[in-house]
């Protein structure tokens, strides 16, 4: 009998025993695999060989939506994941990338009609819960018995808490899940100023909100048509950036927690927010809080701090390095966006919260087929050693090298800083990464590197070890899901806008009294009680 023969008995065997098996099911139910043989080992940093039985599997493809952030988009040619998983799995990914202005809108269209894709990133995590129950999302846990890094990350990583339901559902996979050793992913806002314009006029960076008024001010004299503070955040994640400053355990809910306690309160009640919120009307006022704060997008902001119309900013860690490079490359030579500490208050301190809990979750459409190869692909890619840095960092020798657990990043006259190579090789991006190297214990060299940007050496040196503890992570279903959902499609905006007109100066803080009570009659208090029944 020829080769080729042997194979197509063998094929028809296994395809009669399969069928079967399947009529055997009393139930009448889809039967669910379990068990199967994964190509990952029981170790959590095993490689996946690519040898002749992965290679002779089929090819399949899944179909996977993502939100599109302008400073990263889609690169088929030169995103690295993609090819690694092929060449590992011969797993291939349809990508479906949505512009993240949109990208909320198209999910909920998407869930509303049942037509959601294979893959769906970057979606609220209580959704997922809620939509996983009613049967939308796979359940991940039918198979954790093939998936023993995953099931390893659930048994020594706290952070992975959150994403499980129950007991037995898990329907929410965590992307970027933080660790100490990665700062940039660790830590979310900061805050940032022009280091040039500081050190040719003697100015040094603020310790309090005194000195940060101080040094706006110095930039307006310098420069009478700016606006020195210029952002494109929105209100509450201002204030959750400088709320550890005064002392208080903020979340963008308007609450605050209470270490001692245990509980969860109103933000609005509290001394610490409401002086933020004083501070930012007075600078405001006097014209060093940018008037279009409110509705600038992020290329306004990008224009306004690269051009000299600002100089103050809250955003994001890499931040400081990309507007740099995007001002030099302009033709400013003497351009420098300098990370340094948020101010503070007595009692307060000047750090920032430490995140604890993923930036983001994706779902897996239930009906996906195969949904064992797929799992087995997840759980290589986001919860392996070789998977972390793929995701992460991207192709050793391409986009970064490494001395024993030491990360360099490796640039390149396209990538000429984190953010350019992130967006080159489709790395440190929501929904394509799961653990952080730092699990797997590497570290970023930032110290010794001698590619690495100054501005990017500046600020992991700034923030190195500057963190507080963050607010528990809280899990809604049912009654307290409907509760919350309420509240971001109601309440939330109404809380944004009504702060906003305080810090404007449309409303007198004369009102606060009165917008406490506004709120309590729109059930904020209501609101809050779910929230702490729910809070473990």
């Amino acid at each position: 009998m020829s080769k080729k023969m042997k194979q197509l008995v063998a094929h028809v065997v296994v395809v009669v025993m399969m069928s079967l098996l399947l009529g055997g099911c009393s139930n009448g139910k889809e039967t669910k695999v379990e068990n199967q043989p994964s190509s990952s080992t029981a170790d959590s940093s095993s490689k996946v060989e690519s040898d002749s039985s992965e290679t002779k599997r089929e090819p399949i493809t899944y179909t996977l939506m993502f939100a599109e952030h302008p400073s990263q988009p889609f690169k088929p040619d030169t995103w690295v994941f993609l090819d690694v998983i092929k060449e590992k799995f011969n797993v291939n990914f349809d990508i479906q990338p949505i512009p993240s202005s949109s990208y909320t809108d198209k999910v909920n269209m998407a869930i509303a009609s049942n037509s959601i894709t294979d893959i769906v990133n970057s979606v609220d995590l209580n959704t997922l819960n809620d939509m996983g129950g009613k049967g939308m999302f796979l359940n991940l846990w039918d198979y954790i018995d093939q998936m023993p890094n995953a099931k390893k990350a659930f048994d020594t990583i706290d952070y992975m808490a959150p994403c499980k339901l129950s007991d037995d559902q898990w329907y929410a996979i965590p992307s970027k899940v933080p660790h100490a050793n990665m700062m940039k992913m660790s830590i979310d806002f900061i805050t940032m100023a022009r280091g040039d314009i500081m050190k040719d006029n003697g100015l040094s960076a603020p310790k309090t909100f005194d000195d940060l008024y101080g040094l706006l001010k110095s930039f307006k004299d310098l420069s009478p048509k700016s606006s020195p503070w210029v952002t494109r955040l929105g209100v509450n994640n201002m204030l959750y950036c400088l709320a550890p400053g005064v002392g208080i355990t903020f979340d963008t809910d308007y609450t605050v927690y209470d270490f001692n306690a245990k509980s969860f309160s109103s933000a609005l009640t509290d001394e610490g927010f409401r002086y933020l919120v004083e501070f930012m009307n007075k600078c405001y006022k006097d014209g060093l809080l940018d008037q279009e704060y409110a509705i600038s997008d992020t290329k306004q902001w990008e224009d306004k701090i690269v051009s000299g119309k600002g100089f103050f900013a809250i955003d994001y860690f890499a931040r400081p390095e990309m507007m740099t490079n995007a001002a030099r490359t302009a033709g400013n030579n003497e351009y420098v966006l300098e990370a340094m500490l948020p101010p503070a208050k007595e009692g307060g301190e000047q750090k920032v919260y430490a995140k604890n809990e993923a930036v983001s979750y994706q779902g897996i459409n239930a009906k996906v087929k195969s949904p064992e190869r797929l799992m087995e692909v997840y759980d290589w890619w986001f919860f392996s050693e070789e998977g972390s840095l793929l995701g992460f960092f991207g192709k050793e020798d391409v986009s970064y090298t490494r001395k024993d657990k030491v990360i360099s990043y490796k640039y390149s006259e396209d990538a000429s800083n984190i953010n350019d190579i992130a967006s080159k090789y489709g790395t440190d991006y929501y929904g394509f990464m799961g653990l952080a190297p730092g699990f797997f214990d590497y570290t970023i060299n930032y110290k010794n590197d001698e590619s690495m940007s100054d501005a990017l050496k500046n600020t992991f040196a700034v923030y190195d070890g500057q963190t507080v503890e963050n607010r528990p992570v809280v899990i809604y279903s049912g009654d307290a899901l409907e509760a919350r959902k309420n509240f971001i499609t109601n309440l939330q905006p109404y809380l944004d806008n009504e702060i906003n007109k305080f810090i404007m100066g449309v409303r007198p803080l004369s009102e606060w009294d009165a917008f406490i009570k506004e709120c309590n009659g729109k059930e904020f208090n209501n609101y809050i009680e779910t929230k702490n029944s729910v809070h473990k």
